[in-house]
């Protein structure tokens, strides 16, 4: 078998939450991946999260990832692309989505930039990234070294007031039942990313596969050979999918790369 490149989204694929546990991996994951590295395949993220996030929940796992929806490509744990805002863009994003009430995060490597957000709100939205201490909330645009923009909605009609604002070429990434959505931009997506990560692996896109769960995954299972969606995916990540594979909770991770005879 030739040796083939396996793209893993994060949230609501690796990661899930049971019984009020966060940032669960289930133990058949942990075995897929270990079993996928064993065959000499190359296993990498492709998330919104960024890289600093990756490292403390998968350590020592993956050298390779597509992080923060395509901003930032790493090749055997060397960078080859990394993209972040300008302070002008910062500024524009700023006057833009405050007109809506939007609350929102630009997010770092390292450490995210609050704008709007409650302060009751920041430290619960912390151990979200993983990271205590990871959003500042006073700033100046040239302070930001970002690279994509987070969303987090009071409730429902909160979303509902702010959801006007996400025109293309945006794409929110709702996440399911949560109040909490980060956003790409068509043509700078986790497909852009993909698509670099494959040319400078030297991987052949019919080698590929991804695996999520996501609107922000629909872009990426356009660039691959085969793709494939979890039990709990959206809709119309499963309408675009070549096959759709159990719920994480049901092993479906390991079972889509039974499926694929991989393993």
């Amino acid at each position: 078998m030739s040796r083939k490149a396996i793209f893993f989204d994060i949230d609501g694929t690796l990661l899930s939450s049971k019984n009020e546990r966060h940032f669960f991996v289930q133990p058949s994951t942990w075995k897929a991946l270990e079993q996928l590295k064993q065959k000499g395949h190359i296993v990498a993220i492709s998330s919104g999260r960024p890289e600093r996030f990756i490292h403390k929940y998968f350590p020592g796992i993956f050298s390779n990832y597509v992080a923060m929806n395509g901003a930032h490509v790493v090749v055997d744990g060397k960078t080859v692309f990394e993209e972040f805002f300008s302070p002008t863009e910062v500024r524009e994003f700023m006057q833009y989505f405050d007109q809506y009430g939007c609350w929102y995060n630009f997010v770092g490597n390292s450490r995210g930039w609050a704008r709007h957000v409650p302060p009751e709100q920041i430290e619960p939205l912390n151990e979200s990234y993983g990271m205590p201490g990871y959003l500042q909330t006073e700033w100046e645009p040239e302070d930001v070294h970002a690279s994509i923009i987070d969303f987090v909605f009071r409730d429902d009609a909160h979303y509902e007031q702010c959801k006007p604002a996400f025109q293309e070429p945006m794409v929110l990434n709702k996440h399911p039942g949560s109040l909490a959505a980060d956003l790409s931009f068509k043509g700078k997506d986790k497909s852009r990313g993909v698509k670099m990560f494959l040319q400078q692996a030297g991987i052949a896109p019919e080698d590929a596969y991804a695996i999520g769960d996501g609107y922000n995954d629909i872009t990426m299972m356009k660039v691959v050979g085969h793709s494939i969606a979890m039990g709990n995916a959206v809709d119309e990540l499963k309408e675009v999918a070549d096959y759709v594979t159990a719920d994480i909770l049901d092993d479906g991770l390991y079972k889509a790369f039974e499926h694929y005879d991989l393993l």
